[in-house]
Parts: C-alpha cells; sequence; structure tokens
C-alpha cells in the first residue's frame, strides 16, 4: 500500500493512478486468458482493467467487481468459474499476479521519471 491508502479504499479508483494501462499485446494474445471463450474473456479484461485503476487490487466482493466491470448477474455467473483461477485473494483483495508485476514495474519508471523531471527543473531554476 502507498502512502495515504487504507483498506477502506479499495473499492474506490485510485487518485495517483497511472495513467495508462501496460496491455501488452503479444502477452495477452499468448497468454492462457486469451483462450478463454469471448464473453469470459471479456469479463477478465474489464477485471483487469478496473484492478489498474484501482492500483492492481479489485475489493474481495464479488458483487462490486460486477457492477463495475458492467456485467449482467448472468453473464458473471457464467464468467467467474472461468476467471477466477486467474485471481488470489490477498487480504480484502482480489489480485492478479502478473498484473501486480507489471504494475509495480510501471509505478517504479512513472517514479523514476518524477524524480527525474523534478531534479532536471530544481536545477533549471538553481534550486537543489
Amino acid at each position: 500500500m502507498r502512502v495515504g491508502e487504507s483498506h477502506g479504499d479499495l473499492g474506490r479508483v485510485k487518485k495517483d493512478k497511472l495513467l495508462a494501462e501496460w496491455f501488452w499485446t503479444d502477452r495477452w494474445i499468448g497468454s492462457s486468458g486469451f483462450l478463454l471463450p469471448m464473453e469470459a474473456r471479456g469479463v477478465y479484461r474489464e477485471m483487469l482493467t478496473q484492478s489498474w485503476r484501482r492500483g492492481a487490487r479489485l475489493p474481495n466482493d464479488h458483487e462490486a467487481i460486477r457492477r463495475a466491470i458492467g456485467a449482467t448477474v448472468g453473464e458473471w455467473r457464467r464468467a467467474w468459474p472461468l476467471v477466477k483461477k486467474f485471481w488470489r485473494v490477498d487480504g480484502e483483495s482480489l489480485v492478479n499476479d502478473t498484473q501486480v508485476g507489471v504494475y509495480e514495474e510501471a509505478r517504479g519508471r512513472s517514479d523514476r521519471a518524477s524524480a527525474r523531471g523534478l531534479k532536471g527543473a530544481q536545477a533549471l531554476h538553481g534550486q537543489s
């Protein structure tokens, strides 16, 4: 968890979220998730997108997830048994381990770029 976050924030979109989701087409097309039937694949992709917006975590609340991804009760009922193997419970959250790794890498790159930009701005304006 980052500074200022609490477990109560799991259902909300992060204010300091990364603005772009890293979606690697080659990796996706070669993944076992891509082999899911279309309905389950759509649910899985929507879950990944919603998770990204929440710091690579979803609340461990199926009804909240279903509403966040815009799935009907029937779609969720049919798809969840097929996609649950890609998620694990971590405290009050569901996480996808591959996405957590990608998110952490992206967050690190973003943080390093911000630090370099700040350092350059300070040098330009004579601050240290």
